[in-house]
């Protein structure tokens, strides 16, 4: 897997990349990012790493919580893969660490399902939703998704739901406290606040390898639908998490005010776990090996020509 992400990741300094990301002008991030930035290899550095140890934390929830067929490395090649697609992928930003912070909650909101003790994993699953926000506030919406997947897993539960709530909080009066001490205001100086119903010109998209994923995708969704009873509860409860995930994902994918190219990540999660579904095979199928491939000529294709 690490010589597979150096190698998909590696080719993609060979196209020149302008960085597009709106500045978060938030003093303690800002800074924090420009610096890490300020060397493009340093950030293609710290952003593959941290989709490498991303992807195997996600193939490992995956094996551990048994929501894949067969036990295998496939979630997190196709985590890496389509967290390639694009040059705007290898920028250190703030989408690579509220994926890393989904991916956590993920495995936190598994571990609810039949739990004699589920505060931990409750109350970490929406403090990583709350740091989320803290990044940009467009990602409240991550914190509604921890807690549609709480009451999925769980029974409803008024002081769960309240421990929910204020775990979320948490983080973000931490932020306010230290933006008071900076900069002597207890808000940024600018936020972006969420808004949901202004869809952006995505006709970029058609230029680019997301259609053939996108049709890789509706026949992974037909697997899954054929297979959904023949699975175990937990199994038809997490594919219909991972459903909401992704229509949320691609909902801020379409609306937010950064770059839609890097916050395709989100998206990355919910059809890495789609994919899995269709690739797996206790055999070896020829027709799914050349669709592997085209996949990868596409997206190869598609990065050099965007």
């Amino acid at each position: 897997m690490f010589i597979f992400t150096i190698v998909i990741r590696t080719s993609g300094l060979l196209v020149p990349y302008v960085n597009t990301t709106q500045n978060l002008n938030i003093n303690y991030l800002s800074d924090f990012f420009n610096s890490i930035n300020e060397f493009p290899l340093l950030g293609f550095i710290i952003s593959t790493l941290f989709v490498f140890v991303t992807a195997l934390i996600f193939n490992h929830i995956c094996i551990q919580h048994e929501l894949i067929i067969f036990p295998s490395y496939l979630p997190a090649y196709f985590f890496v893969l389509l967290n390639s697609v694009f040059v705007d992928q290898f920028y250190a930003g703030p989408v690579i660490f509220v994926n890393f912070f989904l991916i956590i909650s993920l495995g936190a909101i598994l571990k609810l399902y039949q739990s004699d003790n589920p505060s931990i994993s409750i109350f970490s699953a929406s403090t990583l939703a709350g740091l989320s926000a803290l990044l940009n506030m467009t990602y409240i919406a991550f914190f509604v998704v921890v807690l549609i997947g709480i009451n999925i897993f769980r029974p409803f539960n008024f002081r769960e739901n309240l421990s929910a709530l204020i775990g979320f909080l948490l983080p973000l009066y931490i932020g306010t406290m230290i933006n008071y001490l900076i900069n002597d205001n207890f808000l940024p100086f600018h936020i972006f606040f969420p808004d949901y119903g202004n869809f952006n010109n995505q006709n970029w998209a058609l230029y680019s390898a997301l259609p053939s994923i996108g049709l890789v995708g509706i026949l992974a969704f037909i697997r899954m639908y054929k297979n959904f009873f023949r699975n175990s509860t937990k199994q038809r409860r997490s594919i219909q998490f991972m459903l909401i995930l992704l229509i949320t994902s691609l909902i801020l994918m379409m609306t937010g005010k950064q770059n839609a190219r890097q916050e395709f990540a989100f998206v990355t999660i919910p059809l890495a776990f789609s994919f899995t579904f269709y690739f797996s095979n206790s055999k070896i199928n020829v027709l799914k090996e050349i669709v592997n491939v085209l996949l990868i000529i596409s997206i190869l294709y598609f990065r050099y020509n965007q």
